[in-house]
């Protein structure tokens, strides 16, 4: 595996374990207006993207609020954390001299909040999250080219580290390599440099 010397990372289900909660808040939403769905059908529409899941779920914008607030409910189970070799490879690539920055559609509150709760934050570089406003969405290449830019990281050298076809398709429009981890295996075809089923397994 390539030592680069900027990774770039998703938040939901990459470094942190987050679907498992979302699809099951969003299953809830959905049956408190009277809409049955699979749990499991929800999980893979997310690894799609959020916009599939709640296109399956059929809830309008008014509806969807309840799903929100039920996502933001940490009591509500399951619980969000990272997945069990994120803060080993963190470290073991900080220590080999690379940088860590974030890259998520999800807000502070769902991301950030996270990262520093289980004490990651001192590894990050810099975040872009929804909150931070004037960046298309994933795959526009936008939000990667500020952090390229802002940072002053030679493309060839920074990677992206996704767990979706959508983060993939990103970082080749950002001109950059792409590092899909998909152990579960629901994305069968994207543009990724390499693929692997552990976190470790991008450690060099």
């Amino acid at each position: 595996m390539k030592l680069y010397t900027d990774y770039i990372w998703d938040f939901d289900g990459t470094l942190f374990d987050s679907y498992p909660h979302s699809a099951r808040a969003l299953c809830a939403a959905a049956r408190h207006f009277g809409v049955t769905l699979d749990d499991r059908a929800v999980y893979a529409a997310m690894r799609v993207s959020f916009a599939d899941a709640y296109a399956l779920a059929g809830l309008d914008e008014t509806q969807l609020r309840l799903f929100h607030q039920l996502r933001g409910d940490d009591a509500f189970p399951p619980p969000i954390a990272p997945f069990p070799h994120a803060e080993k490879a963190l470290q073991a690539l900080s220590e080999r001299g690379a940088r860590h920055f974030l890259y998520t559609h999800s807000n502070r509150r769902m991301s950030v909040r996270f990262i520093e709760r289980y004490g990651l934050a001192d590894y990050f570089t810099g975040y872009v999250t929804a909150d931070s406003e004037g960046f298309a969405r994933k795959p526009s290449p936008e939000a990667v080219r500020y952090i390229l830019e802002r940072w002053r990281i030679d493309p060839r050298r920074a990677v992206m580290v996704g767990d979706r076809a959508l983060d993939m398709a990103c970082a080749r429009a950002a001109g950059i390599d792409g590092i899909l981890v998909a152990p579960d295996r629901l994305v069968p075809n994207a543009p990724a440099a390499c693929r692997v089923d552990d976190l470790l397994d991008i450690v060099p």
